[in-house]
C-alpha cells in the first residue's frame, strides 16, 4: 500500500507543497554532488594510469568501464524500481560509491579497477534513473520544464567542478579519493529531507528499453544525437581548432563557451516549453543547433562571433534532452516513464560510443572538416525530425 505522503507527492497535482519542494531540492542536490564525483574520477584515474606508462588502449578500456555498466543498469533499474522503494535504492547507491571508491584507493591492480569503474556505472545507472524518474512524476506539470531545466543546469555545472578539484590537488596522493569519499557522504545528507517515492504503476510497461525506439523515436534521436555531440566534441573539438591554426587555449576555450551554453540555457529552455508549446520549443532549438553547425566552422577565427555561437549552438542542442525529458513525463507514468529514462540512458550511450568513432573517420577523411561535416549531417538529420507532428506522441507498439 502506498503511504500517505507518497500519494501527496504525485505530480497530479498543481501546486507545489513543502514536502514536494522540499524533495525536488534534495534530489537535485544529491545528483549534483554525485556529478562533481564522476567529473573528478574520470581525469583523476586516466592521468594516474598515464604516470605509472600504461598503454593508451588500457587506459581507454578503463574509462569505457563505466558507461558499460550504466548500459547495464539501464536494462536492469526500471525493474528493481518496481520492488524497492525509492530512497532506500539512491541512499544503498550511495553507499556503494563510498566502498567502490575506498577500493580504489586501497589497490593499484588495473582488473580490480576495472571491475569497480564497472559497478560504479551501475550505481550511477541507480541514483540518475530513480532520481530523475522522480523528478518527473512529482513536478507541478505547470513547472516540469523549469523544474527539469534547473536539474540539468545544476548537474551541467557540477561536471565543470570536478577537473576544477583535480586541477588544485593533482592526480597524486589519497586527497582526491578522500574528496570523492567525503563528497558522496555530502550527497546523501539531503536525501534525509527528501519522502519516500514508489512508482505510480506496478505493472509490467507496453516496451522494452529498445523498443522505446519505436515508440518515441524523437525522443530517442534527441539524446542520441546530444551523446554523440557532447563526446564527440569533448574529444575532438580542440584537435580541430589547432589543426585550423588556434592555439591550444583557445582551442579549449571553444569547449568552456560551449558547456556553459549547456548549462546556462537549460532553465530558459524548461521555462519556455512550460509557456509555450513544446513542440515549437523542440523546433526552435533543432533551427538554432542546425544553423549554429553551420556557422561556427564559418567564423573560428572570429573570437568576438566565435564565443556566442558556441552558447547558443551547444545549449540549444543540449536542450533536445531537457524537451525530452518533459515530453517522456507528459506521455508516461509509473514504470513505463522509468524504463523510459532507462532507455534515455542506452540511446544516449549508444551516441556517445557513436560520436567520437564517426567523427574521428571523417575527420581522417577530410582533414579537419569531417568534424563539423559530421555535426551539420547529425543536427540536419535532428532538425528534418522536429518537422513531423505525428513524432510529438507516442506511437502504439
Amino acid at each position: 500500500m502506498k503511504n500517505k505522503e507518497t500519494q501527496q507527492n504525485r505530480s497530479d497535482s498543481r501546486d507545489w507543497s513543502k514536502s514536494r519542494a522540499l524533495t525536488v531540492g534534495a534530489l537535485i542536490s544529491c545528483l549534483t554532488v554525485y556529478g562533481v564525483t564522476i567529473s573528478l574520477f574520470s581525469p583523476f584515474l586516466s592521468l594516474l594510469l598515464e604516470q605509472r606508462g600504461t598503454a593508451a588502449s588500457s587506459i581507454g578500456a578503463l574509462a569505457m568501464a563505466a558507461p558499460v555498466g550504466v548500459l547495464v543498469g539501464s536494462f536492469l533499474i526500471p525493474k528493481l524500481m518496481r520492488s524497492y522503494e525509492g530512497r532506500s535504492m539512491l541512499l544503498f547507491g550511495v553507499s556503494v560509491e563510498v566502498v567502490l571508491i575506498l577500493g580504489l584507493m586501497l589497490t593499484e591492480s588495473f582488473g580490480v579497477w576495472f571491475v569497480i569503474r564497472f559497478f560504479g556505472g551501475l550505481t550511477g545507472a541507480i541514483l540518475f534513473l530513480v532520481t530523475e524518474t522522480w523528478i518527473i512524476e512529482i513536478a507541478p506539470v505547470k513547472d516540469r520544464g523549469k523544474v527539469l531545466g534547473l536539474y540539468n543546469t545544476a548537474l551541467a555545472f557540477s561536471f565543470a567542478i570536478g577537473p576544477l578539484v583535480l586541477s588544485l590537488t593533482g592526480a597524486s596522493g589519497t586527497a582526491p579519493y578522500i574528496i570523492g569519499m567525503v563528497a558522496m557522504l555530502v550527497a546523501s545528507i539531503p536525501l534525509l529531507f527528501a519522502g519516500t517515492y514508489r512508482s505510480s504503476a506496478l505493472d509490467s510497461p507496453r516496451f522494452g528499453v529498445i523498443g522505446f525506439f519505436w515508440v518515441a523515436p524523437l525522443l530517442v534521436m534527441g539524446v542520441f544525437a546530444v551523446g554523440f555531440k557532447e563526446v564527440a566534441l569533448g574529444g575532438l573539438l580542440p584537435v580541430y581548432g589547432v589543426r585550423v591554426g588556434l592555439s591550444e587555449s583557445t582551442a579549449t576555450l571553444m569547449l568552456f563557451f560551449g558547456a556553459i551554453g549547456a548549462a546556462v540555457m537549460q532553465f530558459p529552455i524548461g521555462w519556455a516549453a512550460d509557456v509555450f508549446n513544446v513542440r515549437k520549443v523542440f523546433v526552435g532549438c533543432a533551427i538554432l543547433s542546425l544553423s549554429g553547425a553551420i556557422i561556427w566552422p564559418l567564423v573560428i577565427n572570429s573570437p568576438f562571433l566565435l564565443w556566442p555561437i558556441l552558447f547558443l549552438w551547444a545549449g540549444s542542442y543540449a536542450g533536445f534532452y531537457t524537451i525530452s525529458m518533459i515530453l517522456a513525463g507528459q506521455w508516461f507514468k509509473g514504470s513505463e516513464l522509468a524504463t523510459a529514462m532507462a532507455a534515455f540512458g542506452v540511446f544516449w550511450g549508444m551516441g556517445a560510443f557513436a560520436g567520437p568513432a564517426v567523427s574521428g573517420i571523417a575527420m581522417d577523411v577530410w582533414d579537419p572538416y569531417g568534424l563539423p561535416f559530421i555535426l551539420v549531417a547529425v543536427s540536419l538529420i535532428i532538425f528534418v525530425l522536429s518537422l513531423k507532428s505525428n513524432f510529438y506522441r507516442p506511437r502504439r507498439v
